[in-house]
């Protein structure tokens, strides 16, 4: 019964595309604001003109009081969410157990990206997001556009010439995107840190994934037609819903946290559970259609590669009849990628696989049974999990190759 009730959860989502579409909640720099920490809000473009919103944390209250922002540069670091999210993943969970201010207590310059087609990134200097053309991308455009503009930008801003590097789910799929198709970038990433990394599916369990991948996982007619388009724009139904349904004292608080559940994995007893109604007003934050389908590509082929629009098509874009495979063994920078066993998205074994490509990769298995694809943001314990373990890797790293930064 319950799998039927949130089966009928996410149609009346996936069908609220055709309902009033509101303005999605941008929440950022108020929250930010509202606990007392600084925040920039900064306008980056592409190179091919879209426009994308990304923020800053350039210090802490808690190190303002202390009287120790301005004695040093601060290291640098970039922040980069995933499919259907935005820079809120990182901060919703609050000051104390967030990342984002986690490592601006710790003494780093945080900045926190916003991938196009988000809430934050849904303008374009010529094409309005009403429009297909708008919506003609996958996550390998957000890789080699968005995040190498943005990772410039936060550098150039904060003269830096290096920076850490923090991503979940599509947003470690876009940095292996970009490092594998613009190698040079290896030289501007400190460290590297990757939660539920996503690249070669071959053993991705998500239950829609594995239909859909029979539907579009190859290049048809139905891919054709379902590409290029917006997916999940918030509507009227979601508000209410946020504030009906994943409101602290609803008796059906359990679909919301069931929702996640279905995506992510089943059975964690980790999620906090308060930042439901947070969640579900910021997310989903927006996509294109194109990018869930390049994903079911690589779950059908079972390699990681870019988007296969057809054999003819491939001719003129490729040069080839089969679209090209990301050379990740160009990926020079030391990766440390944390994954665990409860994770629909991002299987155990093809995190091993690929860390058996890199040429550098260090593996983090959650000791958990039961985490799920969301824990690593929004768990109850992720600031002992994941967040110290992270913050302990990039100081360690500081104090051995840059003997001028102090903490």
């Amino acid at each position: 019964m319950l799998q039927m009730l949130l089966l009928a959860l996410l149609l009346l989502l996936l069908l609220s595309g055709q309902i009033e579409p509101v303005d999605g909640l941008k929440v950022t720099a108020s929250l930010i604001t509202n606990h007392n920490y600084p925040v920039e809000e900064h306008t980056v473009h592409t190179p091919d003109d879209y426009i994308l919103t990304i923020y800053r944390i350039p210090t802490s209250p808690k190190l303002q009081a202390q009287n120790q922002t301005q004695e040093k540069k601060k290291p640098v670091v970039f922040l980069q969410h995933g499919i259907l999210c935005a820079s809120d993943d990182w901060i919703i969970n609050g000051p104390e157990t967030s990342l984002a201010y986690m490592f601006a207590d710790a003494g780093y310059d945080v900045w926190l990206g916003n991938a196009r087609g988000n809430t934050y990134s849904r303008q374009h200097k010529h094409i309005h997001p009403d429009t297909s053309d708008f919506w003609k991308f996958s996550w390998h455009e957000i890789g080699v556009y968005d995040l190498a503009a943005m990772l410039d930008f936060a550098l150039a801003v904060s003269d830096s010439k290096s920076l850490h590097f923090v991503a979940h789910s599509q947003g470690t799929t876009t940095y292996f995107v970009l490092m594998s198709s613009l190698p040079w970038y290896n030289e501007k990433v400190r460290t590297v840190h990757l939660l539920a990394p996503i690249a070669y599916m071959r053993n991705h369990s998500f239950i829609l994934s594995k239909l859909g991948g029979m539907l579009l996982g190859s290049p048809s007619v139905l891919s054709w037609v379902l590409g290029n388009m917006e997916l999940l724009p918030i509507t009227s139904i979601q508000k209410i819903l946020c504030e009906h349904v994943c409101s602290v004292g609803s008796m059906l608080k359990f679909l919301c946290s069931g929702l996640l559940d279905f995506i992510g994995g089943w059975g964690t007893r980790h999620l906090n559970h308060t930042l439901l109604t947070d969640v579900c007003e910021t997310h989903p934050a927006g996509a294109s259609t194109t990018q869930i389908i390049h994903y079911l590509q690589l779950y059908t082929s079972g390699d990681f590669r870019q988007y296969d629009h057809g054999k003819e098509q491939n001719e003129i874009i490729y040069r080839q009849a089969e679209p090209p495979s990301y050379n990740v063994q160009n990926i020079n920078s030391c990766v440390n990628m944390y994954y665990s066993d409860n994770d629909y998205m991002s299987a155990v074994e093809d995190v091993e696989y690929l860390a058996t490509l890199l040429p550098c990769a260090d593996l983090y298995r959650i000791p958990y049974k039961d985490w799920n694809h969301y824990d690593f943001l929004w768990s109850v314990n992720v600031k002992e999990v994941i967040n110290n373990r992270i913050i302990d890797k990039m100081h360690r790293y500081d104090m051995e190759h840059d003997a001028a930064i102090s903490f």
